[in-house]
């Protein structure tokens, strides 16, 4: 009996002990800090957060009366002897050293008797607290001055589409008109026309300016995971699905623009789901049952031929009707010339800017540019800008400089290639003019194709032929 009674004391004790450490663990997690004194004034318990706090060690306190560190200068005032005499919550600020200001709220604890057993102090960092508002309201600023850059970022945007032709210039007074009306747009035209930077500039102008604008490149994304990142999945629809589900880009543009680029390389059966949503601004996320409602504006771009995906099948004819309300089609460079000299030098002073150097294009080379086909079209006159900003040495880019491709389409490179070395209006012999244009067209090869193989697929010539010419000329090769 009497060994009963041992074991059910210890088996108490235990339980006593594990219940002191559950609750001690429970104290020292919370973020604020905790000061506990008993009836009479001793202080009982302190957390760890009240040492990250205050400086104060529980071992400087514990066991003492809570008088003992306040008369040391610890902190100003005595909250919770104020809560123990009264009987009753008491809250006010309290300074600590260091200059640590503090909103301590002291709650007494009262037994069966009404005699107060416990005063429990929260005691939270009003300086810490103080730092995160700095935070948040310098945060406010920075956004609002971050907003102020988007907003003439965007409109430097705006102004980098060049319309110096009649051409552009209606294009946009077309964007212009299609900006004011909420329907669906559709542009068309060559790679590299515009048309991205086209469907941004609707965007700024439009009453959704605020609002998101999401470019979405129908054709990079597999066929098997559009649907979800156009339309988005619930927690758990499918194997690897996140464990909140995903927003997807109709939802993230809702009250903007959502633009799909490529909208010919679109699967047949996204096609349907795309027309349903266009119909009735809503949809269903994969795995989910409630119908998501968007206010989401729709322009669609492509460089396809949609009529003819029409007639093959590959296209929806009523996606392609809904779509074509409003049309717009951005001509190709080679449609507007005038416009190629402004976007040259525009390009030329970006990319100096990026490599920190000032060059300036000859007029010949404009010239030469605004004859040239740009089958590329504007995304090709900036890479062929940006390489001659990195790989010219002189401040006058020439047509010496320019790449083998160009060159060779252009009928005035021929004779004006030699002039450059001593002066582009100065007379020089055919055989000199040819000697002169050979070594510049494999150098600039050579620097552009980084290998003699590469240098001969550009020039159109065998790779041995690269080799003798380039030691006939002086120009070091690697072979």
């Amino acid at each position: 009996m009497q060994n009963q009674l041992v074991l059910a004391y210890v088996m108490a004790d235990d339980k006593h002990r594990l219940l002191n450490r559950e609750l001690q663990a429970i104290i020292d997690s919370l973020h604020d800090g905790i000061w506990i004194i008993d009836g009479d004034g001793v202080t009982v318990y302190v957390n760890k957060a009240l040492q990250r706090i205050t400086g104060i060690a529980s071992s400087d306190v514990v066991g003492k009366h809570v008088s003992v560190p306040m008369n040391e200068g610890k902190f100003t005032s005595c909250v919770t002897l104020e809560a123990l005499e009264q009987k009753k919550t008491v809250t006010m600020f309290d300074d600590y050293a260091g200059g640590i200001r503090c909103l301590n709220s002291s709650v007494p604890i009262l037994d069966d008797t009404g005699k107060v057993w416990r005063v429990v102090a929260s005691i939270r960092d009003m300086t810490e607290l103080e730092t995160l508002q700095k935070r948040l309201a310098d945060a406010e600023v920075e956004a609002h001055i971050y907003k102020n850059s988007l907003n003439k970022f965007r409109q430097a945007e705006t102004d980098r589409f060049i319309a110096n032709s009649k051409l552009m210039r209606n294009c946009l007074h077309e964007f212009d008109k299609m900006a004011k009306v909420p329907s669906g747009i559709l542009i068309l035209g060559e790679t590299g026309t515009g048309k991205s930077l086209a469907a941004s500039i609707i965007h700024q102008k439009s009453p959704r300016s605020q609002a998101p604008f999401i470019s979405v490149n129908c054709a990079a994304i597999p066929a098997t995971l559009i649907e979800s990142e156009l339309f988005g999945y619930e927690r758990g629809a499918f194997t690897g699905a996140g464990h909140t589900g995903k927003k997807g880009f109709f939802e993230l543009a809702d009250k903007g623009t959502l633009l799909l680029d490529e909208i010919g390389e679109l699967p047949l059966s996204m096609q349907a789901k795309l027309l349903h949503v266009l119909d009735n601004h809503s949809f269903h996320k994969i795995g989910g049952s409630k119908s998501v409602k968007v206010d989401t504006r729709v322009i669609a771009a492509t460089n396809r031929p949609l009529e003819k995906l029409v007639e093959t099948g590959e296209f929806r004819a009523d996606l392609y009707y809904r779509l074509r309300v409003l049309s717009v089609q951005i001509p190709p460079l080679r449609q507007h010339p005038e416009d190629i000299p402004e976007l040259a030098m525009t390009f030329l002073k970006e990319a100096c800017q990026r490599h920190g150097t000032i060059k300036t294009l000859s007029p010949r080379v404009l010239r030469c540019f605004a004859a040239h086909s740009w089958p590329g079209n504007v995304r090709e006159l900036r890479a062929a800008v940006e390489f001659l900003a990195a790989m010219t040495e002189g401040s006058i880019i020439r047509m010496a400089d320019l790449p083998p491709h160009i060159l060779a389409a252009d009928s005035e490179s021929t004779v004006t290639m030699a002039a450059d070395t001593e002066g582009e209006d100065r007379a020089h012999s055919l055989k000199n003019a040819v000697h002169v244009l050979e070594k510049k067209m494999i150098r600039s090869a050579l620097i552009q194709g980084g290998s003699t193989y590469k240098a001969a697929k550009l020039l159109g010539i065998s790779q041995s032929t690269v080799v003798r010419k380039a030691r006939e000329l002086g120009i070091g090769v690697v072979e």
